[in-house]
């Protein structure tokens, strides 16, 4: 019995040790040290993984998930779960679409066939704003509230992006780790004149306004 025990414990604490060894934990720090949520950390790969339907929801006023990653190929759902109606809207070069307003989920899924970033308003809230990083030959990985964010172990760098690092939203910071350390702290310097929300401005999809039949 006493022999069977250790054996037990053996094969746990070799298994903690696999695990460390297969992954890496990263925190990420605004230029002020307060740790950053919402910091998309890419992984390159050799393969893309397979899309699976993902959920951008409607909640308070609110897109739900703010940061959504997905790979090229995944058609996203936009489900509505407010007791008011939204038009959803996206003028990002990577997928320019619009849902007009709408209540609950009998939207058709929008399919995200382009790597990129696309940024999230609605034509009626201001104040509502979303990403969605579509990668491609690449793993993604989204930090916590407290800025952390596990990764493969043996990643040699990693692609940074965040939705206020630059006033252009496509820009990225790749930076190099180190290997032998199963954890590391890194720095990202945002731009404070990104504005928190959006200024109201008169929005227009091809040559019809927003909201017009």
């Amino acid at each position: 019995m006493q022999f069977g025990m250790c054996n037990f414990l053996f094969a746990v604490v070799l298994l903690s040790f696999g695990l460390g060894a297969h992954g890496k934990s990263l925190t990420i720090n605004d230029q002020s040290g307060k740790p950053l949520q919402y910091v998309v950390v890419s992984v390159a790969a050799s393969t893309t993984p397979a899309p699976e339907p993902a959920i951008m929801d409607q909640v308070e006023r609110r897109f739900d998930p703010k940061v959504l990653t997905v790979p090229v190929g995944t058609s996203v759902s936009f489900p509505n779960s407010d007791n008011i109606r939204h038009h959803v809207y996206s003028f990002s070069p990577t997928k320019p679409f619009e849902i007009k307003l709408y209540s609950g989920s009998t939207v058709a899924p929008v399919e995200f066939d382009k790597s990129g970033i696309v940024a999230l308003g609605c034509n009626i809230h201001d104040q509502m704003i979303g990403y969605i990083y579509v990668f491609e030959n690449a793993r993604a990985f989204i930090t916590s509230e407290n800025g952390t964010v596990d990764i493969p172990g043996d990643a040699e760098s990693v692609t940074l992006w965040h939705p206020e690092l630059d006033i252009v939203q496509s820009k990225r910071e790749t930076v190099a780790l180190d290997t032998s350390k199963t954890s590391e702290t890194l720095t990202l310097t945002l731009n404070a004149a990104i504005p928190v929300e959006h200024e109201k401005k008169s929005r227009t999809f091809g040559s019809k306004k927003f909201g017009s039949e």
